[in-house]
């Protein structure tokens, strides 16, 4: 073989590989999404901050992380149905109402979320700053 050859890098076998190696990716793509994820599991914390009294419910830093993790499935799933939808769009006009559809809806469940993590955050600091019932102990 000439030197030539041998630096030719556009031969049918080099387009094999570059295919295969895209299929390769795609399969591992197709997986991945198939693939639920799961939340992992909350550590036990026996913080001052996370512990509450027995009539008042537990609003600590793991309840706001908890509310944060379930805004981040809730938009993930969102935005890979919204790319499911997406593609299998063939016109412009579909295209742009699935897209205001999912506008509309990232909105809202950004709006409700973080009413609900501003109201836990409220909470926690009003929790925080209440006086407590007992006197403080003695020395």
């Amino acid at each position: 073989m000439s030197s030539a050859d041998q630096k030719k890098s556009g031969g049918k076998s080099a387009r094999r590989n570059r295919k295969a190696e895209q299929q390769r990716s795609q399969d591992l793509e197709q997986q991945a999404a198939k693939e639920p994820i799961e939340a992992a599991p909350a550590p036990t914390d026996t913080s001052p901050i996370a512990v509450a009294s027995a009539d008042t419910p537990s609003i600590g830093l793991q309840t706001i992380a908890m509310a944060y993790s379930d805004y981040t499935m809730k938009s993930f799933e969102e935005a890979r149905s919204f790319v499911e939808k997406l593609s299998g769009v063939r016109s412009l006009d579909k295209a742009l109402e699935i897209q205001s559809e999912f506008a509309r809806q990232a909105y809202e469940t950004y709006a409700a979320d973080s009413r609900k993590i501003r109201e836990l955050y409220s909470d926690l600091v009003m929790k925080a700053f209440t006086p407590s019932k007992s006197p403080p102990a003695a020395r």
